[in-house]
Formats: C-alpha cells, sequence, structure tokens
C-alpha cells in the first residue's frame, strides 16, 4: 500500500474540498429525517465516476426502529487481506438558529465568506485568524464538525477503491458515515453491529480504526495540532428532586423542589472537584444541560418535583464509582438546603413577630438511587403490578419523546407508586453513555507514532484521549468499563432496543468483541457549535488524509500485507 500512497502536493485538497462543499450544503441537522438526504449523498459520492462497482459492498444501513428512518452510509472494499482498517465519521450538525441575521447563509460558505466582515464583527476571533492564514478558513454549519472530516474518508476510500480495482490493495478498508452523533449516536451505536455483520460475512480481521472528528487549539496560542489515539467518555447522571407541597404563601409548610434542585446544581455544575485527571489529562467540570420543575401550568402551589441532568466526562470512572460520588453530591445539598430552610423560617418567625416553636420545615429527606426505589417498590407492590404500571406509563408518550424525558416520566411514576413523601432525591442515569477508550499498543498505534515522526513541521502532538465525544467510543469496550450500574440505573434501557419504541441500549457484545484499537486524525477547525465554525483547509483537505494515508501505508507494512 506505501507504494500507491498519493504524494504529489494538492494529492487531496481539491476532492476533499469538493465533497466538503457538497455536504455542507445539505441540511443535517439531528435527529430528524433531514440526515436521510446526506447519508444517500456520501453514498452517491463514493460511486460516483462508474466507482460503485469497485466495492465489496455499498449503501445504507438502516438503524432499527428509528423514529426518524435514518441510516448509516457505509461502504468496504476488499483488498489482497482479510485485515481491515476502518474509516469512520459522522454527517449530522447541530442547529443553525446562532446564526442570527446570516442564518440563510449558515450552509453557503461561499454566501458567509461574501459577509466575512459582518461575521467578523459577530464573532470573536474571525478577524484575527484572516490576518494570520488569509482565505484559507472554510465557514459554514458542519465545514469542521465534521462533514470535512467525511469528506476526508470519501476522498480516502474512493483512492483505495481505485486500488482494488487494479489489483493493488494490501488491506482491506471499511468507511462507515454515521447520523445523530450529535444527540445519541445512533448511528455509531448501531454501526457496531454492521462491523460485526460484515466481519461474519467477509471473515475479516479488523486492526484498527481512524475516525476524522475535528481538532483545535486546546488552549489561546496552541499552535500544535493534536492527534489522539483514545477518546473521552460521558455519563448523562440525573437527580430527581422532591420537595412538599404548599401554597405559595405559606412557604415554610412546603420544600420548593426548585431551591433543591439548585443547590445540587451548585454543588456539582462546574464545579473541578468533580473532574477526573488520569495520565496528566483532566476532564472538564460536569455542567448541566437541562434543569427544570415538572410543572405545566401556573398556579399558586410551590413546585415540589424538579429534576436537573449533568453532563460528566470521564476517562477511568466507572458509572458505579460515578454514582456513587452523585449520590453523596446530592445528600449534602439536601443536607444544606433544610439546614438553610430552617434558619430561614426561624428569622422570618421573629420578623412575623410569631412565638418561636413549631418550626414547620423541620424535615428529614433520603436519597436514593433507580435501583433502589424500584426495588422497594417491587417488594410491596410485586413485580408483575409494577411492570405493568411502568409499561402503561411508558405507552402515553410517542416513540419520539427525548429520551431523558421519558426517563423522567418512568421516575416521577415509580414516585407515586412508592407512596413516599419528600424531601427526597432519586439519582438515576438517562442516554446517552459513552465508554471511555484509553490508549492501547498496537501496530495501529506504532504506524501512527512513526507517521507523525516523519512530519516535524506540522507540530503534531499526540494525546491519548480526545476531550470530546466521538462515534469512536463505540468500537471497542475497555476491560474497566462495567456497565452494571448503567443498566441497572436507566430506566429505557432494554436489551432489545431496537424492538422496543423509545428504549436505549448499547451493543456491549460486539463493542466487546470488535476490541479495535482507535485513533483520532481530523480536519482542523474552530468556533464548533458556534457561528464562526471554520474548517483550516490547508491542513484539514491536504494534510490530514495524507497523514491518515501514510499512517495506513506503514500499518500494512507492518502487518506484513
Amino acid at each position: 500500500m506505501s507504494s500507491t500512497t498519493p504524494t504529489p502536493e494538492r494529492a487531496w485538497y481539491d476532492e476533499v474540498r469538493r465533497h466538503t462543499l457538497a455536504l455542507v450544503r445539505l441540511r443535517s441537522v439531528s435527529p430528524s429525517e433531514q440526515e436521510n438526504r446526506v447519508g444517500e449523498a456520501i453514498v452517491e459520492q463514493l460511486g460516483a465516476d462508474d466507482l460503485a462497482q469497485a466495492y465489496t459492498e455499498i449503501g445504507l444501513e438502516a438503524i432499527p426502529g428509528d423514529p426518524w428512518g435514518r441510516a448509516n452510509a457505509f461502504a468496504f472494499v476488499r483488498g489482497r487481506s482479510t485485515r481491515t482498517v476502518t474509516l469512520m465519521g459522522h454527517f449530522d450538525t447541530v442547529d443553525t438558529a446562532d446564526y442570527g441575521a446570516l442564518e440563510p447563509w449558515a450552509l453557503d460558505p461561499d454566501g458567509l465568506r461574501e459577509r466575512l466582515d459582518t461575521l467578523a464583527t459577530m464573532t470573536p476571533g474571525v478577524r484575527e485568524d484572516e490576518t494570520d492564514t488569509p482565505d484559507d478558513w472554510l465557514y459554514g454549519r458542519g465545514a469542521a464538525d465534521m462533514k470535512s472530516g467525511v469528506a476526508i474518508c470519501i476522498a480516502l476510500l474512493r483512492h483505495y477503491a481505485r486500488l482494488a480495482r487494479a489489483g493493488q490493495l494490501s488491506l482491506s478498508v471499511v468507511m462507515i458515515a454515521t447520523p445523530d452523533e450529535e444527540n445519541e449516536s445512533a448511528g455509531a451505536r448501531e454501526a457496531a453491529r454492521l462491523l460485526a455483520r460484515l466481519r461474519a460475512a467477509h471473515g475479516l480481521t479488523f486492526v484498527g480504526a481512524i475516525n476524522t472528528d475535528y481538532v483545535s487549539a486546546r488552549f489561546p496560542g496552541d499552535d500544535r495540532r493534536p492527534v489522539y489515539t483514545g477518546s473521552v467518555g460521558k455519563l448523562l447522571p440525573c437527580f430527581f428532586a422532591v420537595g412538599q407541597t404548599s401554597h405559595a404563601g405559606e412557604p415554610f409548610a412546603g420544600l420548593d423542589a426548585n431551591l433543591l434542585l439548585a443547590e445540587i446544581i451548585g454543588e456539582v455544575s462546574m464545579n473541578p472537584v468533580y473532574c477526573e485527571t488520569v495520565r496528566g489529562q483532566t476532564t472538564p467540570p460536569p455542567v448541566t444541560l437541562r434543569a427544570t420543575d415538572t410543572k405545566t401550568v401556573y398556579n399558586t402551589q410551590i413546585p415540589f418535583t424538579a429534576y436537573t441532568y449533568l453532563n460528566l466526562l470521564t476517562l477511568e470512572r466507572t458509572p458505579a464509582q460515578a454514582l456513587e460520588q452523585m449520590r453523596a453530591a446530592a445528600q449534602a445539598a439536601l443536607n444544606r438546603t433544610l439546614g438553610r430552610v430552617q434558619v430561614a423560617e426561624q428569622q422570618w418567625t421573629l420578623l412575623h413577630g410569631a412565638p418561636p416553636t413549631g418550626l414547620r420545615s423541620s424535615h428529614d429527606g433520603n436519597v436514593l438511587s433507580w435501583e433502589e426505589l424500584r426495588a422497594e417498590v417491587a417488594t410491596r407492590l410485586g413485580e408483575a403490578p409494577l411492570a405493568d404500571a411502568l409499561a402503561e406509563e411508558w405507552a402515553r408518550w410517542p416513540a419520539e419523546l427525548d429520551k431523558r424525558e421519558r426517563c423522567v416520566r418512568l421516575v416521577e411514576r415509580l414516585w407515586t407508586l412508592s407512596e413516599r413523601t419528600g424531601p427526597a432525591v432519586v439519582i438515576f442515569y438517562a442516554p446517552p453513555f459513552y465508554p471511555a477508550v484509553p490508549a492501547v499498543p498496537s501496530p495501529l498505534l506504532d504506524a501512527l507514532r512513526a507517521t507523525l515522526a516523519a512530519h516535524p513541521a506540522q507540530r503534531l502532538v499526540e494525546e491519548e484521549f480526545f476531550p470530546l465525544l466521538a462515534d469512536m467510543s463505540y468500537l471497542r469496550l475497555d476491560p474497566l468499563v462495567d456497565a452494571t450500574a448503567l443498566r441497572a440505573n436507566m430506566p429505557i434501557w432494554r436489551d432489545d432496543a431496537g424492538a422496543t419504541p423509545g428504549a436505549y441500549s448499547l451493543p456491549l457484545e460486539e463493542m466487546r468483541a470488535l476490541d479495535m484499537p482507535v485513533i483520532n486524525i481530523g480536519p482542523y477547525g474552530r468556533s464548533l457549535h458556534q457561528r464562526g465554525e471554520r474548517v483550516l483547509m490547508s491542513f484539514s483537505f491536504e494534510t490530514a488524509p495524507q497523514l491518515i494515508a501514510e499512517t495506513i501505508a506503514r500499518l500494512a507494512q507492518r502487518l506484513g500485507a
């Protein structure tokens, strides 16, 4: 493979740019049916110029039970060896509303460049980047995250398909482009099953995966180009806070659930105490992604149930360990809330002139996990009646209901069935779950390091954990990952999730069997999920695909293919 790796100047640039522009111009906000058109376009681009017949398999693989009918775009080209490399990227994006007055051009890189002065005025850093590297940035939603990464995969796979047609391809190569990464990675979770199917059907041995998610500066002034040899993990711990109902005119007769929720958020959100450091890398602190009470209409009853969920990134922390951390945090927050309310009532009593006796706010509180509360209710009601009640609650809501909201509805129903009274906090998990993937010794890692050493002028640096979420989390299940506590405390976990609308699961057995080492070599971009999203074309359209091609060539040499 090394003798046929392109090396001339601009060997990749024009093709990667062309594919990037074509993909950016297609709207693909996740989750929605819009993603389907992009998957179709990727298959069309892969097979253009009569190249479709060069692939052993090419097409769209549906995600079972998906409410939007989405599918993974994939192609497999067989080389002389059954040892196989996987190329991977996602084609969905976040919404474009953040572009404001420029939203009509959010998917039009040429239109945004024509309005560069307006964009630069609205977006910090754009003018400075244009000064440093003029005319080298391509703007638009998805330009960096990560349609340029998918474009790199398309250009590479088309190159390998031509080699295969000429009988010159050594390693086999699979490309998978996934929807839904910005939401729940439904495409990547199904991709694990797709890869398992291809392995069984064609007798393949997977030797590694190369993801092409964007990379960026890690701090101001950082001029390095990182590549990653693993990926960070993610949990979504949820807190269902239960207060006590009362009239707003008599607040101390009850307990405001929002007050309890605010104390929990204040304890956990953006608190570095809950960061994790492993081998010199540290996760960002947790942060809330949603917080609200469950009232749906105005009245003068104080809210007595509320909930929040937080983004918690992990490196080696297990779901069981995180659950106990969050339990301790919730208990501390609950204790502080009850103490604060008692002090407030004492102060109010003095102001009010009432006799200082019989404080109504002398509450006790409990913190329970979903697993504990469910076991308690099952003991009292029986497993079958409890299962029927929860199934009835499940059926009340449409399949496309947000999965976090479905979890909350089930927790709320379980709390009602328990006949407990607040104050209390119920802790549970909601989707998505991304397993952390640490680096492992492998021929792929050796090939990557040799490639990095061959390009000192590029300021390439190896780091272990890709710091943001990536689909490569689903290509290997590290032995440190124990999903037992996750499964037991996620109300909508079903092992047969594809057959149960609204359910969630991971293909744990397929992930464990794939056991692929993963690396990430991607385009270089800035301002992801912001109106200034842009990709550096010189590096992203030429250097990045060349680095991947050289890494695959060196891998083939090491494997003797």
